[in-house]
């Protein structure tokens, strides 16, 4: 047939059957693209539909809506999404329904029911029943902003991380998989097969399986109660560092301090700054500004302006020294032990030495290196000494080597004092003072001799041993032994100066007068 026989309706049945045809290749190309872009967009940041069921175009939605249904898969930069359904518009912001995942590389797998995505910023908004999951780490939530181009995820409606053993709930969470990070704030719970941690803010690494705590925080475990403001702690070796306001609260005893750092699988804790233990058991405390503790054996080491504190009855007994040491071998047994410039504080009794020794169970202090002990009116000196303190004060105590006990005689007079020496003493006290004293070996006493208030002359006595017994207003009475030979001077024919034994010396300037005396150095 000639051209000119063409019927001008066949021309243009044609010309719309090439446009339909064309139509059709077009969206064909637009439904199966592999990384076709418009030449007018910047590469690689449009979302690329790698497979659908079925691509219908929806004009109520916008110019370039593209509805897509069944096994839908879009990727944009190397994520890939899936969904039961989509809208895509524009190809740069998408939203999906029903069975979301979204895959980066092959570690990360992201899971909702549905999802906003936009592909200039690369957040993924996803809802319901969603679940982040990386290697070991699944974080479960209801809403989640993921950010695809950073792998950040983001939750602030409650949250559920679950890591092996470790599950950890918070009301915000954020995850930073190129840091392997985590931080959670608002009544966090970290919960462990040993122990429990609450606080407000947490920061949890996922490689070196450390927790980091900002603002109060709690850990509780059958052993002990741990409480901080900030400080980390390594899950996974159980060793930790606690600071502000640091407590470790164990059946038996309480260990704060300014920075604290704990092994909890050797039982060792290290305090600095403001360090202070507290026995509950034996009503006893430590304090300094460094410690070491060990819960084997109940044992620690404080030093730094340390001070052992221990309650009997209506008063405590205070003892300074540069180093302090306690021990609890077993239930019933307990020990202090002080080094250096001891110094000792209770209202009834004052002391100072260059070391010591201190069985809580049976009170027996041992005081070694020229020891010095005051109570009231009275000093008490040798190389070696031995209290036992009761509940109510000083019961007993044993002088051993130099042995000397001076007693002002009189309050108002600084030079008259009564003095006994030997080589060895024993002595009881009763109400604070020295009721009854032994002397064994080169005795020597110079005491004055009163009748009511007066003085009536000095009795200077040698012997081998005695006995003596003192009222309120001094030497009551005494027995000497063994060949003893006594001279009474009258008062006028001597001068109190000279009334002193060869190794009497008066230290009441050394004496600590309160509490706080104890730290003098």
């Amino acid at each position: 047939m000639k051209p000119s026989q063409f019927p001008l309706q066949k021309i243009l049945n044609m010309k719309k059957t090439v446009l339909m045809g064309f139509l059709f290749l077009w969206s064909l190309l637009g439904f199966s693209q592999t990384k076709v872009n418009n030449a007018n967009n910047k590469p690689g940041k449009l979302i690329t539909i790698k497979h659908a069921g079925s691509l219908s175009f929806d004009k109520s939605l916008g110019i370039d809506a593209k509805r897509l249904k069944g096994d839908v898969i879009c990727e944009h930069e190397g994520s890939i999404m899936r969904c039961d359904s989509a809208y895509l518009y524009s190809d740069k912001k998408l939203e999906a329904f029903g069975h979301i995942s979204i895959v980066k590389g092959d570690s990360i797998f992201v899971y909702g029911d549905s999802l906003r995505y936009d592909a200039f910023t690369k957040l993924a908004n996803l809802k319901g029943n969603v679940r982040c999951i990386e290697k070991d780490m699944t974080l479960t939530t209801n809403t989640l902003i993921y950010d695809v181009g950073n792998s950040v995820a983001s939750y602030y409606n409650g949250g559920i991380i679950v890591n092996k053993e470790n599950t950890l709930k918070s009301k915000n969470g954020h995850y930073y998989s190129a840091s392997k990070e985590l931080t959670f704030h608002y009544d966090v719970t970290l919960t462990n097969p040993d122990y429990k941690m609450r606080g407000d803010t947490l920061k949890y690494n996922t490689i070196n399986k450390t927790s980091y705590f900002i603002g109060p925080s709690i850990i509780n475990s059958k052993e002990n109660y741990i409480y901080c403001e900030n400080g980390w702690y390594d899950t996974e070796k159980e060793i930790s560092r606690f600071s502000k306001n640091a407590v470790i609260v164990t059946k038996d005893q309480k260990l704060k301090g300014d920075s604290i750092f704990y092994d909890r699988k050797k039982g060792y804790g290290r305090a600095t700054k403001n360090v202070q233990i507290f026995d509950t058991t034996n009503k006893s405390f430590i304090v300094g500004d460094f410690a070491e503790h060990f819960e084997k054996g109940n044992k620690a080491i404080v030093t730094g302006h340390a001070i052992y504190g221990r309650k009997i009855e209506l008063d405590t007994l205070f003892m300074s020294a540069d180093t302090l040491f306690y021990d609890e071998p077993d239930s019933t047994h307990s020990f202090v032990k002080a080094y250096k410039h001891v110094k000792i504080f209770k209202k009834d009794l004052q002391g100072l030495c260059d070391s010591l020794s201190y069985f809580v169970h049976d009170s027996l202090m041992t005081m070694y290196n020229s020891p010095t002990l005051w109570s009231k009116n009275g000093q008490i000196t040798a190389k070696l000494i031995k209290v036992v303190a009761g509940q109510t004060g000083i019961k007993y105590f044993e002088l051993i080597n130099n042995a000397l006990v001076i007693q002002k005689s009189d309050s108002l007079d600084e030079n008259k004092y009564n003095q006994i020496e030997g080589k060895r003493m024993e002595g009881v006290f009763s109400n604070d003072s020295i009721r009854k004293l032994n002397v064994i070996g080169n005795a020597q006493i110079i005491y004055y001799l009163k009748q009511k208030s007066n003085y009536k002359g000095v009795n200077k006595t040698i012997c081998s041993d005695l006995s003596i017994w003192f009222d309120s207003d001094g030497v009551d009475r005494a027995t000497f032994r063994n060949k003893p030979e006594s001279t009474v001077f009258p008062l006028s024919e001597i001068k109190d100066e000279d009334m002193r034994l060869k190794h009497f010396i008066w230290l009441e300037n050394k004496r600590p007068k309160k509490k706080s005396d104890i730290l003098i150095r």
